[in-house]
């Protein structure tokens, strides 16, 4: 929280008995969650509320809040949360208190196994994710409908039904239905499978499907992941994929446009960019890694004009 020394000011003391040092008039716009917290305190820095679903609560009911703070420790919520309308705010931020560790978020709580840690519906808030950690999940870290949202120093691991539960597993970052314009930047994807009967190669680091455009994924890190890392689908077009390191990841190539069975309406894609990456094996560490590739289900033809820029890459 922001301090500010206004000389001859008495600190404010709230009914909660917290001393405050906003400014009069001022209202806190993040609330913060720790482990140790509780879910009638304040949600202040000193006074924290103890989940992700109470202070998003919080937010739903106060525009004024627009960043949640997040204390090292680990976290399991009981439910995926849904940022829709009902969020008034042009975006919410979710970071890691500064100065403190990374926080872990996990999908699995007892014999319960959630799909996403966040969806976010086409008229939802822009979400900003900021040093944390997402871990096993079902079907994957993000599902974005919307557009404009970042990610940065954040860590998605141990996602597919590989690690928890049967059923679809897609990827650490899912922009669907025309989800534009957002930025992925030193993001984390480690260990994202899916089991051997169930669709391994389904599964990827960020999927960029249904007319997703102008969406920038760079300077991150892909590991261990059974199927492509990124996959374009559904005429999405205009993506950059630049300065990233695929490793031991891929089940056609590291970057892959693909043409599904239930694709027939759609378009191919255009003017999508892969530069400047480093890459070594497939999945499969027995098959040379391939950088870029188009493919098609049977039946189906594949699109390879999709990608057509693809320069400076380097085989590790």
């Amino acid at each position: 929280m922001r301090k500010f020394a206004v000389a001859g000011l008495m600190a404010a003391v709230s009914t909660a008995g917290l001393v405050t040092a906003t400014p009069a008039g001022a209202a806190p716009t993040s609330v913060y969650v720790s482990t140790t917290g509780s879910n009638s305190a304040s949600g202040t820095k000193s006074r924290p509320v103890r989940t992700i679903g109470e202070a998003l609560k919080r937010v739903r009911n106060n525009t004024n809040l627009t960043t949640v703070r997040i204390f090292g420790g680990t976290y399991r919520p009981g439910a995926s949360f849904s940022l829709g309308k009902a969020y008034k705010q042009k975006s919410i931020t979710f970071t890691r208190v500064g100065g403190s560790t990374a926080p872990v978020i996990k999908g699995t709580n007892g014999a319960r196994h959630l799909d996403y840690f966040l969806k976010v519906a086409a008229d939802g808030p822009r979400i900003h994710m900021k040093r944390l950690i997402i871990q096993y999940y079902r079907a994957g870290g993000v599902l974005l409908k919307n557009d404009g949202n970042t990610f940065t120093g954040t860590q998605f691991s141990f996602i597919g039904n590989a690690y928890a539960g049967t059923g679809d597993g897609y990827a650490g970052i899912h922009m669907n239905a025309g989800s534009s314009y957002n930025i992925v930047d030193n993001v984390s994807f480690l260990y994202l499978k899916n089991v051997a009967n169930e669709c391994p190669g389904c599964m990827h680091g960020v999927y960029i499907a249904d007319q997703s455009h102008h969406n920038t994924v760079k300077n991150s890190t892909f590991q261990g992941i059974t199927g492509d890392p990124v996959r374009l689908r559904r005429s999405s077009s205009d993506n950059l994929i630049d300065h990233n390191q695929f490793r031991r990841s891929g089940t056609n190539a590291m970057v892959s446009y693909w043409v599904h069975a239930r694709d027939g309406s759609f378009h191919c894609g255009a003017r999508n960019t892969v530069t400047n990456n480093t890459y070594s094996t497939m999945s499969d560490e027995t098959k040379p890694g391939i950088i870029v590739t188009s493919g098609a289900d049977e039946g189906m033809t594949s699109c390879p004009a999709a990608i057509p820029t693809v320069t400076g890459n380097t085989k590790a």
